[in-house]
């Protein structure tokens, strides 16, 4: 990777293309891509206008994604910033290669217009813009996830299992007895599911099959068989947590919307502002709802640098990439005179004032 432009031992910013720097970011090494790429001819700017249809700009941003891809930890967690007139395609676009869970509107604060521009009008002004939300969803990560499942819950399955094997009847034997279901093969595979812990049991059913198999069986009753299941679920819940086989999302724990409707203030003008900077507020909420503490957070399109003060200031690693040099310079003198708030316990023995923000991951500043 070439020399960074600014570093603090927290967040990192590389000036140059995002195309020729993304190939050096380790596999599998980033848990948050926050992108906000050019909206294709929305401003009057050389970037924002170098290709000449829609199909170029896809193609490009398309290439961007392809290349974080396999960056991004199993459990990632990914936002795309696009415009009102390209969120049906850019949508589609991220959908190709990750899991689409929301398509958030950002609704700005509606501007002024006077009679003129009023009366020239010929269809509704837009006031908002499109982020799109989702997440890896790799394979072999929810294959990992499925294995901790049978493995927790394999001893609520064997006690099912073992009790129809000592009645001596076959699983398809077993579901004939039992009535309320459209037909024997779906009785027969609920029957599978039970055995294999992936469903819990309904009442009706436990009962259906202590009848079936009379006196001496199925002698647990079905209140410690749900105690059970729910002391599994907590622990199946923790782990997943604490292996990475889950995507990490709490609203609890933020003070933002909750819905995918968002209203967040615009950035008031000052010098040296990026056309497209995004308020820190709102770049909090998306990172404290969906980052593990400690998890790295990747922007490709840094301008001012809004991302990785906030990542600053939560104390969570940051990369970002930004091709002009006017807005590095400008942003690696705001990070280098703000204060680097990072989690209690770090060990990185980085030189900085270890407040804990009160907004993630619990707890209160100190």
């Amino acid at each position: 990777m070439s020399a960074p432009y600014y570093s603090d031992g927290l967040v990192t910013l590389y000036h140059g293309d995002c195309r020729e720097v993304l190939p050096t970011v380790d596999p599998g090494s980033i848990d948050v891509l926050l992108a906000d790429p050019p909206y294709f001819q929305v401003k009057d700017e050389d970037w924002d206008r170098q290709w000449r249809k829609q199909d170029d700009f896809l193609m490009w941003l398309g290439s961007i994604l392809d290349l974080t891809k396999p960056r991004l930890t199993p459990s990632a967690s990914v936002w795309v910033f696009t415009s009102p007139f390209m969120v049906r395609k850019v949508e589609d676009l991220v959908g190709d290669r990750f899991r689409v869970l929301n398509s958030i509107r950002w609704v700005k604060a509606d501007s002024t217009h006077n009679r003129a521009e009023v009366a020239a009008l010929r269809r509704y002004s837009t006031a908002w813009e499109g982020i799109i939300f989702a997440e890896q969803a790799d394979d072999e990560y929810e294959q990992q996830a499925k294995a901790l499942h049978r493995q927790l819950f394999a001893s609520v399955g064997r006690y099912i299992e073992q009790e129809r094997e000592r009645s001596g009847l076959t699983r398809k034997e077993l579901a004939a007895r039992l009535s309320g279901y459209k037909n024997l093969a779906s009785a027969t595979a609920n029957v599978w599911n039970w055995e294999l812990g992936k469903n819990l049991i309904s009442a009706a059913d436990y009962e259906a099959l202590r009848a079936a198999l009379g006196a001496g069986f199925f002698t647990l009753d079905y209140a410690s068989i749900c105690q059970q299941w729910t002391a599994l679920t907590r622990e199946y819940e923790a782990r997943r947590d604490e292996e990475g086989l889950r995507r990490p999302f709490q609203l609890a724990r933020a003070t933002g919307p909750v819905t995918d409707l968002w209203t967040f203030p615009q950035v008031e003008n000052y010098p040296g502002k990026h056309p497209c900077e995004k308020p820190a507020s709102m770049i909090r909420h998306m990172l404290s709802t969906s980052t593990r503490p400690g998890g790295t957070v990747l922007d490709p399109f840094a301008g001012s640098c809004s991302t990785l003060r906030v990542c600053k200031e939560l104390g969570l690693p940051g990369i970002g990439i930004e091709s002009d040099e006017r807005y590095c310079e400008h942003a690696a003198q705001r990070l280098s005179q703000e204060i680097m708030i990072v989690p209690d316990g770090d060990e990185n023995g980085l030189a900085c004032a270890h407040v804990r923000h009160p907004d993630l991951f619990g707890g209160a500043a100190s």
